[in-house]
């Protein structure tokens, strides 16, 4: 008798940190008004247009965007999948420095949303991942949280497959975990659009409870190594760029938000007008020093009049210089690196056209 030979299925190293939902839970046909089934019969069957960027809920596949790609290279997402993962949650530049991002902010969890709301911060929107939970002034820059990342079959097809996008996948999931641990925390998700709309408080729940049992939220070694820190202050990892890597980004550090080079000289240069507004004061009081008894005829006050004068004169010109040799700094490296990038995508942009009609000839 030949034996018969059971094949059996291999149990994935990786799976998803929630049960399976289906998404969005339980989708029910829009209702067209009669007026418009009337005049357009075939528009009775399709989605109608977005009021905002979620009052209609959208399946795994259909939440994704449209165009994903590195640089300035196009991929359709859908066409591409793991393309698209790579980017969206790349971390990349914020693991380059994690031997320092204690000097941009603690190991703790972020604070719930209620509480940013409570500290003055303003929602900033932002599709970056590694922009998520960074702070930059009184804003906090956070990643809404995509239908895809709460769809099981999605995790098990396109994430589960590959260990380092399970962690990036489990960290940003993670940071919302810390963001919505009450009602209001959802509430606010939902008024700023940073959440799906068919979220509830109890389908939340059951989420975190399910992911609380497959990640460990304490000791954070299943996540990338960015998520053992929560917000973090934009300013400073923007200074650990310029020193770390002085050579390649000293100008525009990790995040250059300068769009006008007066906004760059005010923000950088500001704190120069407040030690001038000093310097100022102690002249002031010095020039009345010398015309009253007896500090007039005190050599060692006027002494040290002449030789603040001095200082202060000099110091105005050498930060006025200083100034100035930044300035001329700034703008040449910027139109350096404008004609560099100009004539690097106009190459790239001939070899692919030449690519394309040699695939069509032949």
């Amino acid at each position: 008798m030949a034996e018969k030979v059971i094949a059996e299925k291999p149990i994935p190293l990786l799976r998803p940190p929630f049960e399976p939902r289906p998404i969005p839970p339980n989708p029910s046909p829009p209702s067209p008004s009669p007026s418009s089934s009337q005049s357009h019969p075939h528009y009775a069957s399709q989605q109608p247009a977005f009021d905002t960027a979620n009052s209609v809920p959208l399946s795994a596949l259909d939440s994704l965007p449209t165009i994903t790609g590195p640089n300035n290279r196009i991929v359709l997402a859908n066409d591409d999948i793991h393309a698209f993962l790579s980017a969206d949650l790349d971390l990349s530049r914020l693991n380059r420095i994690h031997a320092h991002l204690w000097m941009a902010g603690r190991p703790m969890r972020a604070r719930p949303l209620h509480r940013y709301k409570m500290l003055g911060y303003g929602i900033l929107h932002t599709q970056q991942m590694d922009l998520h939970l960074l702070q930059f002034s009184h804003h906090l820059m956070l990643k809404p949280l995509p239908e895809w990342l709460l769809s099981h079959e999605f995790w098990e097809q396109h994430i589960c497959a590959e260990r380092p996008l399970h962690e990036l996948a489990c960290g940003f999931l993670l940071s919302y975990v810390w963001l919505l641990a009450s009602p209001i925390d959802l509430k606010m998700a939902h008024d700023t659009l940073l959440l799906p709309a068919f979220v509830t408080w109890p389908w939340w729940k059951a989420v975190v409870r399910e992911f609380c049992a497959a990640v460990d939220v304490n000791a954070l070694d299943q996540v990338n190594p960015r998520y053992q820190f929560g917000d973090l202050r934009l300013g400073r990892i923007n200074s650990i760029y310029r020193t770390r890597f002085m050579f390649t980004h000293f100008v525009r550090g990790y995040l250059y938000g300068y769009n006008r080079y007066v906004i760059f000289f005010q923000r950088n240069f500001s704190w120069i007008l407040v030690v001038f507004v000093f310097f100022s004061l102690v002249l002031s009081a010095m020039q009345v020093g010398t015309g009253v008894a007896p500090l007039d005829k005190n050599q060692t006050f006027l002494t040290a009049a002449y030789v603040f004068v001095v200082f202060s004169i000099v110091s105005v010109m050498a930060v006025l210089g200083f100034v100035g040799v930044i300035f001329v700094i700034v703008f040449f490296f910027n139109m350096a690196a404008a004609i560099a990038h100009v004539k690097k995508e106009t190459r790239d942009r001939e070899r692919l056209a030449l690519e394309r009609k040699s695939r069509k000839g032949a």
